[in-house]
């Protein structure tokens, strides 16, 4: 079943009410770094807020689950 553009647009305003105190600013953020902490949480991609996968080379849950049941 697909969602309507009300049930989007709710949770679009649920998420920007959630994210205005990301990136330790304390509801300081303007309506653009609401919106940027909406679409892209993480602040940047460098290697403490960034992919682990990426940058240790670490397996997802997935992967360690169907090595798991292999082994």
């Amino acid at each position: 079943m697909e969602k309507g553009i009300a049930y989007r647009r709710a949770q679009e305003q649920r998420l920007k009410k959630s994210r205005r105190s990301y990136w330790g600013r304390d509801g300081k953020l303007t309506e653009r770094q609401i919106g940027m902490a909406l679409h892209t949480p993480a602040i940047c991609s460098c290697w403490m807020c960034g992919n682990p996968r990426r940058y240790f080379g670490e397996r997802t849950v997935q992967e360690q689950r169907l090595l798991q049941d292999i082994e």
